[in-house]
């Protein structure tokens, strides 16, 4: 692999010999020109962490309330009381909510000036009791920081009452930036860098995943994008907690912030920055609600390897007038993923595999039609609008599973299945593998 960019090169060269990258190469990433070299390096380490699969999951994200104590700049979904769009929810909405057959409710919303924790225990007992399949991703760090002063306890005693309420893991939200200068001129309310990641260390040290973020595109650096990340590799090579990263494209809204989100060149470097920076992170996520659906399926050759999910109704990005849907059906992710010319994947909360599908049935993307420097391309098969999964849950993969051992023959089954065969046709007799009803 050839660059024209010899900073971009650099970079090259170090990961061809397995060299961890600094800071400098950092920023070598985020300003070069060569985005298409950028995009096939993070897309090589890409294939050779999870091969051609890309995850996502059915979930439902719940918001309690908008109501909070905190006024950040950047912020158009929280409310005070008075307001017109404030709102709170009742356990019996949120009940409602989380009926239907997902597998991760996504919690996180305002911190309310008049609840008390119990509340926001009730919140996680209710969709336990609803739908005990679902797991319980719950509470930012700086949920958990209010907790802790609201209660006068620690963090610690906040994560284990939260634990026996049903939750399973913690999401990455409010990280915004690690850079004390935008905090003080953004939102100086709010933890810091140093509460949100003792927060998770103590949250990983208690054997709870998180999920780590970073909101970019407003009036950060690239210096700082990258600061932002090398501080949350440090953690992980102490703790290996994070499942996750989720770079979240800022957008304007109302705030008078910045003109415009984004552009696609910056989504995309920031997704192949992360994903050769974050070295010790399992997943790169292009979260479609914030880069957009066409931009997250080209962010899925750029080192992501992972969609989030039907999210079944955004709040927050929309409060800012993000111009997705505010949910995703599960053939719209299909179709974002096999676009792609990867093979989709449905995952848990926890990253643990659940069913796979046949490939599409035609050439649709470029990198398929030019084909892919791998022993494990995907080769097309069936009719690109079938998307009938085949249920794996009982081979106890994780999606970092995928390319090594036993996985070979869950590879090798996706990419043969055509969508009309049957499991009898496909799986040998001692691999109990049924369609999956979900």
């Amino acid at each position: 692999m050839k660059s024209f960019d010899p900073d971009l090169q650099r970079v090259i060269d170090k990961v061809r010999a397995a060299e961890r990258l600094d800071r400098e190469d950092g920023l070598a990433m985020f300003e070069t020109p060569d985005l298409i070299a950028l995009g096939q390096l993070a897309n090589a380490d890409k294939e050779r962490r999870s091969g051609p699969f890309v995850a996502f999951v059915l979930n439902r994200q719940i918001n309690p309330t908008n109501l909070c104590v905190l006024s950040c700049k950047f912020c158009d979904f929280a409310a005070k009381v008075g307001d017109d769009h404030a709102y709170e929810m009742t356990l019996e909405q949120i009940r409602q909510r989380v009926s239907e057959p997902i597998r991760e409710v996504h919690i996180v919303g305002g911190l309310h000036p008049d609840w008390p924790f119990e509340r926001y225990l009730e919140v996680l007992r209710v969709i336990r009791d609803a739908n005990p399949r679902a797991q319980i991703k719950a509470y930012t760090a700086v949920e958990i920081d209010f907790f802790a002063h609201l209660e006068r306890i620690s963090v610690q005693e906040v994560l284990d009452r939260l634990c026996e309420a049903g939750l399973e893991m913690m999401p990455g939200g409010g990280a915004e930036v690690f850079s004390e200068r935008i905090r003080e001129a953004m939102y100086r309310e709010k933890i810091g860098h140093e509460r949100w990641l003792e927060i998770h260390e103590i949250a990983h040290q208690r054997g709870i995943r998180t999920n780590a973020t970073l909101l970019y595109g407003h009036i950060e650096t690239y210096q700082e994008r990258v600061e932002h990340m090398l501080m949350l590799r440090r953690l992980q090579d102490c703790t290996s907690g994070f499942l996750s990263f989720i770079p979240l494209a800022f957008q304007p809204g109302y705030t008078n912030i910045v003109d415009r989100p984004a552009s696609a060149v910056e989504d995309l470097k920031t997704i192949a920055a992360a994903r050769l920076l974050l070295d010790n992170f399992p997943h790169i996520k292009a979260y479609w609600v914030m880069l957009g659906e066409e931009t997250a399926s080209m962010a899925l050759q750029w080192g992501a390897d992972d969609l989030d999910g039907t999210i079944g109704e955004e709040l927050i990005a929309h409060a800012a007038l993000a111009a997705t849907p505010v949910g995703m059906t599960t053939q719209r992710l299909l179709k974002l993923v096999r676009e792609a010319g990867r093979l989709p994947v449905q995952r848990d909360a926890l990253y643990r595999v659940i069913a796979v599908y046949p490939p599409p049935g035609s050439a649709t993307h470029w990198a398929q039609r030019l084909g892919r420097d791998t022993d494990d391309a995907v080769p097309l098969r069936g009719h690109f609008g079938e998307a009938t999964p085949v249920d794996v849950e009982q081979f106890g993969l994780y999606t970092w599973d995928l390319v090594t051992g036993p996985a070979a023959e869950i590879r090798a089954l996706a990419s043969s299945l055509a969508p009309c065969d049957t499991v009898a046709q496909a799986v040998a007799p001692e691999h109990p593998v049924s369609r999956s009803r979900g």
